[in-house]
């Protein structure tokens, strides 16, 4: 593929169901500079535990990835990947700015082996136009999430730089446009994603 553009939608979704447990799924479609040049489907969920109010949470996952890459002329080949993984999110804040960690360890089944990576990602987020993330408010995030493999000589994965505008329709969905940059080895991707997040709330117990 001569083109270093890709084009990511994404729906993220995050159910509490108590002031404990969650339930997190995110679902990508990614492709190549052409909408219909389908490049991955990536469909992630897991079930997370807060060890305190609302926060440092610790979440057991799983993912599967179907995966089409160019070969020679116009020729595909397709790979799935199972994927299970652990993750420890924890947050805080500066005064507006919120700051986010997220440490993800990922066991990566493939093409008759197993891989593993380490992923950790900051993320800074500030509302623009209001003093917190409510209705009605334009936000700028920023990201970046470093890709480290394990077990292998060629320990760096990849790096990726993300610059996201926001807008919350409610404090439970939003909605985002981002360009990020992508470095792969010795390559380097720029991407735009739109991206859809609703935080649910709480499932009330019947009475």
């Amino acid at each position: 593929q001569d083109k270093d553009f890709r084009a990511w939608g994404t729906l993220n979704s995050n159910q509490k169901i108590d002031d404990k447990f969650n339930i997190a799924t995110d679902i990508q479609y990614r492709t190549y500079e052409d909408v219909d040049q389908f490049n991955q489907l990536l469909i992630r969920t897991g079930i997370g535990y807060n060890l305190t109010q609302g926060n440092n949470n610790i979440l057991l996952g799983y993912a599967f990835a179907h995966t089409r890459v160019p070969t020679n002329g116009d020729d595909y080949s397709t790979f799935n990947e199972n994927r299970i993984f652990q993750q420890f999110n924890t947050k805080h804040g500066l005064s507006k700015l919120g700051l986010n960690h997220r440490f993800r360890f990922e066991e990566r089944l493939m093409n008759d082996d197993i891989f593993f990576r380490f992923r950790y990602q900051l993320a800074a987020t500030i509302p623009l136009n209001k003093p917190t993330l409510q209705k009605d408010t334009w936000y700028f995030k920023a990201s970046n999430e470093l890709f480290l493999n394990a077990i292998k000589q060629n320990n760096f994965d990849r790096n990726r730089l993300n610059f996201n505008v926001g807008y919350a329709f409610s404090a439970n969905i939003m909605l985002e446009a981002c360009y990020m940059k992508q470095h792969v080895q010795h390559s380097q991707t720029d991407h735009l994603q739109i991206g859809i997040t609703i935080n649910n709330p709480i499932i009330k117990k019947p009475s």
